[in-house]
């Protein structure tokens, strides 16, 4: 089985996160699915971005939710992370699927968002067979549940009391933070046939190894060459 590189905010460490541009370098450098976070507008478009104010990331400042999407449409998102990037949108997610969907799938952290229209999107996208969810609220967890009940749903496992739990919620996988993962877990999240995914916000050559030579399903992280590189030498 070959381990899938989820590629956390696109390909982050070379593109600004969460932009059409992040994506496309993540695809380029042997990522398998893009992982993206997603918010609204005020007059109720979908876009990807990860905080609820779009100051870190764009030109602009305030929150998401109380701007509206023309306003939104004209923000830098990519100048604040390199002079080549100036002038990248911050993306619709409808522009976001169709820029990227004949490359790469799709983990959709729904940050806040009408779960009916995230659902509506991915559809219109033909999305459905090749996506994934999770949202870090059990409130947006139990809404994209009852939107998309054919949707592919993610938990995490510190928000578990134990690994049956995720089968329980009608989760198919199951994310560990790598610190977290040890043998007899893993053989338990197996044993209730849930896919598994192992994540790391660091350049963790180690924690990459060992998930790879584990063949676990997914591995999310910031540096896609590095592990498409190990991958190819492991499995």
């Amino acid at each position: 089985m070959k381990t899938k590189i989820v590629c956390h905010r696109g390909a982050c460490r070379h593109a600004p996160e969460n932009t059409i541009a992040s994506g496309l370098a993540a695809a380029r450098l042997g990522g398998d699915i893009v992982e993206l976070d997603l918010r609204q507008s005020r007059d109720g478009v979908l876009y990807v971005l990860h905080d609820a104010t779009v100051d870190r990331t764009t030109n602009g400042h305030g929150p998401i939710a109380e701007m509206t999407s023309a306003k939104l449409d004209r923000l830098d998102a990519g100048g604040w992370y390199g002079a080549e990037f100036v002038g990248e949108p911050l993306p619709r997610l409808d522009a976001f699927f169709e820029a990227l969907k004949d490359q790469v799938g799709f983990y959709v952290e729904v940050k806040a968002a009408n779960a009916d229209a995230v659902a509506a999107a991915i559809q219109d996208a033909g999305l459905q067979d090749r996506c994934f969810t999770y949202s870090e609220t059990a409130k947006m967890r139990n809404a994209m549940r009852d939107a998309a009940p054919w949707l592919k749903r993610m938990v995490n496992w510190r928000n578990l009391k134990a690994i049956a739990e995720a089968r329980e919620r009608g989760a198919a996988i199951l994310e560990f933070h790598a610190p977290d993962l040890n043998p007899e877990r893993l053989a338990e999240a197996r044993a209730e046939g849930l896919e598994i995914m192992v994540h790391t916000p660091h350049d963790d050559r180690e924690a990459f190894r060992t998930a790879i030579k584990a063949q676990v399903d997914y591995l999310n992280i910031d540096f896609p060459d590095i592990a498409a590189k190990m991958r190819s030498e492991l499995q």
